[in-house]
């Protein structure tokens, strides 16, 4: 099935008649990219489809519990002159073979009688009557309503798939639909009136009272279960998500506007008066450094100098103290040479170096004293110069070298608190957020109230049908005159339980085929691929387990928010391929609060597999910059929906958001 166009007439925020071209190119460009902001119309477009397709049983997004009469009322455009709308949806299906061109016209006008509804199907460019006056059973050969959901999808929504209670219901729902189990469902339930009918013949009139009574009852249950049903689906549409979808909108707003700083408030407030008292203390340290020897640093080359005349004072002192003995030391030594040799000119040499290492002795001692140092001061000075003054240098160049990292870390802190917004800045966002956190909490104790009903209504309905059982049991058998009845009886029991077996034993068989599949999906879209080994369906209540690498279980709070979105995506497109049926795919906030890493998986391992046609319907915070660049290989057509405030109306223009800016640059 391919989409090749779709005309809106005053369709919701679509003033006038505008057609958009849905065909691909080519099968290597299959993504029809829709930019637009919020409120822009990109959910309005993706409802037009399915309200083409499946009228009253279209699941629309702002539906709700409204009428279908009534929904179609609102859906006309504020400033339609004759208060009509349309939808026209062409499309081409192959069938037995053979590719034929559908094209669906749904119209509606408003007048003071009501809403009077149009709707025709042209096949091959004839008008089809059978097909116009079946549609509603036609449509299940080209898209059933039922997984529908598989296929035209919230983007935002997808993190819910994964959870227990939704994952459960959907693979539950989708399988039964996919495998055509809601006909055997049906079947079943038919025998089991026909049963009830049968047994209800042969019962007297009281017995039969009290089966109409009874049946009355789980009557008026079933019609409550119903409505609460309806109420729940409501609380959790109108109320729960919505608001949910909204705080989302006033977090991103408050993050914007630097709300996590100003929650953090209080410690960074902390941090850095923390940082601020490091630096005074590292500052005290210096002077504390500063107040001892190391001032004398200051005069260390007087120090130097100090040294350096106490060495040459102390030569002095020295040489007069040995000068007298060398002199006597020198004469005996000259006798003693004399004694053992005659050689005048070696006893001439030896006098001559006497002579000369005395007269340097003796200038030595010529050197004036100044300092007379005492030995204790000598060793003082030494010590102080070479060891004290050296060690105070190196520690005063450690302290010197932190000091300048506690005032950048300050520096730091003083600028991250400075940028810490005012409360008068975010109050109207706390309110909101407070308000809508409160309107959540409401919506989830309703909720949770509303599925304690169901739940106490279930149980009623169940006991109620066992005691219709009961009644109608009695000892039916033995009392039943009627060889025709008893045999429908017994041959609509043996039914049942092979239809029950049937079903059982479809499940068991197609389950395994759909947890490879959605495993295989899975591992596609995961930046961890070793994180997520194997995946099990429990064929009977349809519970999703995970497995690691080693074997062992895999426990949900392992994963990332993210990696939760991507289990959700992976879950519909495991469903749609297990389908079997070459259907568009089309997706509204394609990104919804995923990542920046699972973003760019989604973008260059789902969009451009996901079907042969994939219609994406972005913001202008989604789908840009790196993510485009990505993308455009496979984009075949891009489209802007822009809305103008003044007229209240929104314009489908070529082009999407950095080529439209592009273009205006130029």
């Amino acid at each position: 099935m391919i989409l090749d166009e779709i005309i809106l007439h005053d369709f919701g925020v679509y003033a006038g008649r505008q057609t958009i071209t849905l065909t691909p190119p080519s099968e290597r460009k299959p993504v029809i990219l829709f930019g637009g902001l919020n409120g822009g119309g990109k959910t309005t477009l993706l409802d037009a489809i399915q309200l083409c397709l499946f009228g009253p049983f279209a699941q629309c997004s702002n539906r709700g519990s409204l009428a279908y009469q009534e929904f179609l009322r609102r859906c006309v455009h504020r400033h339609a002159k004759v208060g009509e709308a349309a939808i026209e949806l062409a499309f081409r299906h192959r069938l037995d073979g053979e590719e034929h061109e559908y094209r669906l016209h749904r119209s509606w006008k408003v007048n003071d009688k009501g809403v009077r509804e149009r709707f025709e199907v042209i096949r091959d460019g004839v008008y089809d009557p059978a097909l116009t006056e079946n549609w509603v059973n036609q449509v299940h050969d080209f898209l059933p309503s039922n997984i529908a959901h598989l296929f035209l999808f919230d983007g935002e929504k997808i993190e819910g798939y994964a959870d227990d209670d939704h994952s459960a219901q959907l693979i539950g729902s989708a399988i039964e639909n996919l495998l055509g189990l809601d006909i055997v469902d049906q079947l079943s339930k038919d025998l089991e009136t026909l049963d009830r009918r049968k047994r209800a013949e042969q019962q007297d009139d009281e017995t039969q009272d009290e089966v109409k009574a009874t049946e009355d009852e789980l009557r008026l249950l079933r019609t409550r279960l119903e409505k609460l049903t309806q109420e729940r689906a409501s609380v959790r549409t109108h109320k729960l998500e919505a608001r949910e979808k909204a705080l989302a909108t006033v977090e991103a707003q408050y993050k914007k506007l630097g709300g996590e700083l100003y929650d953090q408030r209080q410690e960074i407030e902390a941090r850095r008066n923390q940082a601020s008292a490091q630096n005074d203390a590292g500052k005290h340290a210096l002077r504390d450094l500063a107040a001892g020897d190391m001032a004398l640093l200051l005069a260390e080359d007087l120090l130097a100098g100090v040294a350096e005349r106490d060495a040459q004072e102390e030569a002095g002192r020295l040489a007069r103290d040995v000068l007298s003995t060398l002199k006597k030391r020198d004469a005996a030594l000259i006798r003693e040479i004399k004694k053992l040799s005659r050689s005048a000119k070696l006893i001439e040499k030896i006098q001559a170096l006497h002579t000369e290492d005395r007269k340097d002795r003796a200038k030595l001692a010529k050197t004036k004293t100044h300092l007379e140092l005492s030995a204790e001061a000598r060793a003082r000075l030494h010590t102080l110069h070479d060891e004290t003054l050296q060690t105070a240098a190196a520690q005063a160049h450690k302290l010197l070298d932190k000091q300048e990292q506690l005032e950048s870390h300050l520096k730091h802190m003083q600028t991250e608190f400075a940028s810490i917004p005012a409360s008068d800045t975010l109050k109207a966002l706390i309110a909101e957020r407070q308000k809508l956190l409160k309107e959540i909490d409401m919506a989830k104790t309703s909720l949770k109230a509303l599925e304690d009903s169901l739940g106490r209504l279930q149980r009623d309905i169940e006991r109620k049908e066992l005691t219709l059982a009961r009644i109608l049991k009695g000892d039916a058998e033995s009392g039943i005159a009627d060889k025709d009845r008893a045999r429908i009886l017994a041959h609509a029991a043996k039914v049942q339980n092979t239809l029950a077996k049937f079903r059982t034993s479809v499940i068991h068989r197609h389950v395994k085929r759909i947890e490879e599949l959605v495993l295989e999906s899975y591992q596609q879209l995961l930046r961890k691929r070793s994180l997520v080994a194997g995946l099990a369906i429990d064929p009977d209540k349809f519970d999703i387990t995970l497995f690691g690498k080693d074997g062992h279980r895999l426990e949900p709070s392992r994963l990332s928010a993210g990696e939760r979105q991507l289990l959700g995506v992976a879950l519909l497109w495991g469903l749609a391929r297990a389908s079997g049926r070459p259907l568009p795919t089309a997706i509204d906030t394609p990104l919804g609060r995923l990542d920046t890493t699972h973003r760019a998986h989604l973008v260059e391992r789902y969009f451009p597999f996901a079907s042969h046609q994939v219609l994406l319907f972005s913001t202008d915070e989604e789908i840009t910059g790196d993510y485009l660049k990505k993308l455009k290989p496979w984009i075949g057509r891009s489209y802007q929906l822009e809305f103008d405030d003044d007229t209240g109306s929104t314009q489908v223009l070529p082009g999407y958001f950095e080529e439209r800016k592009s273009a205006h640059v130029h």
